[in-house]
């Protein structure tokens, strides 16, 4: 029995290589207290990427272990907990199977994320952690960081520039994902490690143009395959969160590795097998980066999933200043993106006031929340790219656009709704038969519909892009909401467009706004 706290929970990982959990008295996102951890090794991802189906022997076995771990939660009498799967969920096309057998045998709902949510959360607690060690330890890395997160199905990178997220794409290619494109037999021929080399070359080369224009000044690894790479390296944790490495160590152990079979690199480093076999993808991953990417600070974290998670969670429960502090970073990304195709700054400022104090204006009538007004300030940012493409439809070209992008911080189901809104930005109401509105789920459809409303009428407000609606100010008065603001020019534009588009907006909430000046 564990002392009471009401921040006291659990979390489940499912991964493709482990099966993990942790139990915590969360107090801060300094103060993270671990009551009990636990981990199993698994080889589930590796069928998956083999197959692209979990067996059921398989999910019989891990419905097993995962009754296990319930039976560790009520142990602990802990009561609130969270289940979380990667990549081996992912990618199973029986996932759908998988999510209902685990839930009727074990009782567990479990919550599958998507690429970007997974590379996010990790990012969420390396960026926290590195910034503390580097405080700490006064280490001077300089003001150009490149995050680099290998897991066993993708491949995130994130630049940070100063203090802002400058830059951020994810690969389908990690370690467990390269041993599926090559078949046993081809691993084990004398010609794979050139055929590996080659591989990974080919897909990882778009993206450097766009990282080398920022001239890094360290690389920051994080994830398990990393975390082995530092173990071969001679370098442990013990109770820091960072080791600090160079090229010339990383290329001397990547010399040393890559004409090694797998039952050489058993002998020779005494690992597991199934250590051994993703050894050789990891370090090629690494030796391209490097060769691309000169870097005087090679820093490797040792930060794990089930740790970031723990930690994210513990913070949006507490509603802490880093959750806030990390949407502002996400929508500054989402800016750089937009910049990419065509974006007015001014415009979107403008309007992403307006929306807030509209919204906080008749918050006990709208049922909106913080993550609902974040997904409206990004929409704000990026309704227009369309326009790059062709001013002719150009809602149809940013819907295609945001729905093909990565963009960090929001799930793929998030993202759709980013673009359904967009779509529907400054004309029409979606119907239900319509391909861009249908495939949401009931309860999205609603928040989307409400966030279409609200967008309509901070559009009108700046629909001159002139900004002239100064001061603004908004209110519940009787039923309706009273919008007030100042302006020293004509407003004509601006208010005809408003009573416009008055109709969707009480249609959705069921009262109706007024603009008013002063």
């Amino acid at each position: 029995m564990i002392a009471k706290n009401n921040n006291i929970y659990g979390i489940i990982h499912i991964g493709s290589a482990s099966l993990s959990m942790r139990i915590v008295a969360y107090y801060d996102i300094e103060d993270i207290e671990v009551i009990e951890e636990v981990e199993k090794d698994i080889t589930f991802g590796e069928e998956v990427f083999l197959n692209k189906k979990l067996s059921f022997a398989s999910v019989r076995k891990l419905c097993h272990m995962l009754n296990g771990l319930k039976q560790l939660l009520n142990d602990y009498q802990v009561t609130e907990y969270r289940v979380y799967a990667t990549a081996v969920f992912r990618e199973a096309e029986n996932r759908r199977s998988i999510l209902d057998l685990v839930q009727v045998n074990t009782g567990f709902i479990v919550n599958v994320l998507d690429m970007s949510q997974e590379i996010y959360l990790e990012h969420f607690a390396v960026q926290h952690k590195l910034k503390r060690e580097i405080s700490k330890e006064k280490y001077e890395f300089g003001k150009q960081l490149l995050y680099v997160d290998i897991t066993s199905g993708c491949l995130g990178f994130t630049v940070w520039q100063g203090n802002a997220i400058k830059y951020q794409q994810n690969l389908h290619i990690g370690s467990l994902r390269l041993l599926e494109i090559f078949n046993t037999n081809q691993r084990a021929s004398k010609d794979y490690p050139q055929a590996l080399a080659e591989y990974i070359h080919v897909i990882m080369s778009p993206i450097w143009n766009a990282i080398k224009q920022f001239k890094i000044t360290a690389i920051v690894f994080s994830g398990r395959e990393s975390r082995m790479i530092a173990q071969l390296l001679g370098y442990t944790f013990r109770k820091k969160d960072l080791v600090v490495s160079s090229s010339a160590d990383v290329f001397q152990l990547y010399n040393d590795l890559k004409h090694l079979s797998v039952s050489h690199i058993l002998k020779i480093y005494n690992v597991e097998e199934s250590v051994a076999e993703i050894i050789l993808p990891t370090i090629y991953i690494w030796a391209e980066i490097l060769k691309n990417m000169s870097s005087q600070y090679i820093l490797i974290m040792k930060t794990t999933f089930l740790e970031a998670v723990s930690m994210y969670y513990g913070a949006t429960k507490t509603k802490d200043d880093a959750i806030e502090w990390m949407h502002q970073q996400n929508l500054t990304l989402t800016e750089a993106i937009a910049r990419r195709y065509y974006y007015e700054p001014e415009h979107t400022k403008c309007m992403q006031e307006y929306s807030q104090i509209i919204i906080h204006a008749f918050k006990h009538l709208n049922g909106l929340g913080k993550r609902e007004e974040f997904l409206l300030a990004m929409t704000l940012i990026l309704y227009q790219i369309g326009k790059h493409v062709n001013l002719m439809e150009s809602n149809k070209n940013t819907w295609s656009l945001i729905r093909s992008i990565d963009i960090f911080g929001i799930s793929e189901m998030e993202k759709d709704a980013v673009a359904c809104i967009a779509f529907y930005a400054q004309k029409g109401m979606p119907e239900e038969d319509d391909y861009e509105f249908k495939y949401l789920d009931s309860q999205l459809k609603m928040t989307v519909l409400k966030l279409i409303a609200i967008f309509r009428l901070t559009y009108a407000m700046d629909i001159s892009r002139k900004q002239k609606i100064k001061d603004v100010t908004a209110r519940m008065q009787g039923d309706f909401l009273l919008i007030e603001y100042n302006s020293m020019e004509k407003t004509s534009l601006e208010e005809w467009m408003f009573a416009k588009e008055n109709d969707l907006f009480k249609n959705i909430f069921g009262i109706e706004a007024k603009l008013e000046k002063r």
